[in-house]
């Protein structure tokens, strides 16, 4: 079966060595890493939004920064992972990524306008597109066929682990450092709090250094150039393609979920613990969506996950009882818990082994390219029109991408795979 024959390095970790049922250990070593990678973001992140709206940014400068960085991300993520393909190695392209980025933050400690704050979230997020599409496909490259969504959802997990123990961290600094979310953070505190948060990021570099191993399969290496690659990556891959980016033009960014907590009245505080919430019910749930969507395909899943979306937009959209935002911060998790990772493990399915970087890389990048039209979209309806029509705008992408994926997505081979001779 493609990609089922896979042996490790000499000194590497192959999918022979299970730590968890159908986790290699190289899986196990890339979550470890994403753990304290999202451990270090997530202490920024939350209180992003309000640094920037003490620094003077509007609903549309935000949705401009966090669109523009997520874009220029993705623009790299289709080049590193057609190259690893290339070379057959990935994990100088992880290293050097995650390196890169853990070196970029803490230069928000300078930061004093917006155009700072974009400026490095740039930098920073082009060390996430040179080691995403490669780290996503030795994830694939570690795993068997019929384990695949619950690696990427043992994946997720981890990440979303590291997230919720960020915002932990955050808030047992600002209490260690004698600060108030109630009252607001001073620009002395959030120096504080954006060195302290790049110590994780570094050490994941170390445990990349030492631990991660590359993997090789039968497959040889792509021969054709970069535009080949992409043409050969199929029509089923396209189309899959088609569904994404018609979605994820409307998928509101978190920080905008942060700014209705805040617009609804809730203190820096709640705002947080809301989204502690929201990463505790990520990482409590991509594992069972993963292992669901090896037995039953992975089509279903994503429907769900539309559905999800689309719901909890509409919640948010008449958010202003506490009790609704808890809701729709809590069903965000579960949404992207039911979709991130067997979004990957759908990729995996529909191409060719050999370009499983080339695959993840143009995923990654479809997602982005649509993410800048899509932060600006957003800011502009949150600024001229308020919440409220910014959210129904999500739910109404959502239930169209839903019938997108029902008449236009490739069969689902998820299931028929497992059922092949190994």
């Amino acid at each position: 079966m493609r990609g089922q024959s896979v042996k490790g390095e000499k000194n590497g970790v192959g999918r022979g060595r299970r730590l968890l049922r159908g986790v290699s250990a190289n899986v196990v070593v890339l979550g470890v890493v994403s753990l304290l990678t999202d451990l270090s973001t997530e202490m920024i992140i939350p209180i992003l939004p309000i640094f920037l709206v003490s620094l003077g940014a509007t609903g549309l400068i935000i949705g401009l920064i966090e669109g523009a960085a997520e874009t220029t991300a993705s623009l790299l993520k289709v080049v590193s992972g057609w190259y690893s393909d290339r070379v057959r190695r990935r994990k100088p392209f992880i290293l050097g990524g995650y390196g890169s980025s853990a070196l970029a933050k803490p230069l928000l400690i300078l930061a004093t306008s917006p155009w700072h704050v974009l400026g490095i979230r740039v930098t920073e997020r082009i060390g996430k597109g040179v080691r995403s599409a490669p780290r996503d496909a030795l994830i694939a490259d570690s795993t068997e066929a019929r384990s695949m969504g619950i690696a990427y959802g043992f994946h997720k997990s981890m990440d979303s682990l590291g997230a919720l123990l960020g915002v932990i961290a955050l808030i047992a600094l600002v209490f260690a450092i004698g600060a108030s979310l109630d009252a607001g953070l001073t620009a002395e505190d959030y120096k504080v709090v954006f060195a302290v948060a790049a110590v994780p990021a570094l050490l994941a570099v170390v445990v990349i250094a030492l631990f991660v191993r590359d993997v090789r399969g039968k497959a040889e290496a792509p021969k054709t150039s970069f535009v080949s690659g992409m043409r050969d990556l199929g029509r089923p891959f396209r189309l899959l393609m088609v569904v994404v980016m018609v979605f994820y033009i409307a998928e509101i960014n978190v920080a905008f979920f942060i700014l209705k907590g805040l617009d609804d009245g809730l203190s820096d505080l709640e705002v947080i613990l809301l989204y502690a919430l929201f990463n505790l019910t990520f990482f409590l749930m991509p594992i069972t969506f993963g292992r669901i969507s090896d037995r039953i395909g992975r089509k279903p899943v994503i429907a769900v996950s539309f559905v999800l979306y689309a719901a909890t937009c509409l919640i948010m959209a008449g958010a202003g009882p506490w009790w609704m935002l808890v809701l729709g911060f809590g069903m965000m998790g579960i949404y992207k818990a039911a979709s991130e990772g067997v979004f990957k493990a759908y990729v995996v399915d529909v191409v060719p082994e050999e370009l499983r970087g080339s695959a993840l890389g143009a995923f990654h990048t479809g997602v982005g390219f649509v993410m800048l039209p899509g932060g600006v979209i957003a800011g502009l309806l949150w600024d001229q029109f308020g919440p409220a029509p910014m959210f129904l705008y999500g739910a109404v992408v959502a239930v169209a991408s839903m019938v997108l994926l029902l008449l236009m997505a490739p069969p689902d081979i998820a299931h028929i795979s497992s059922e092949r001779p190994q």
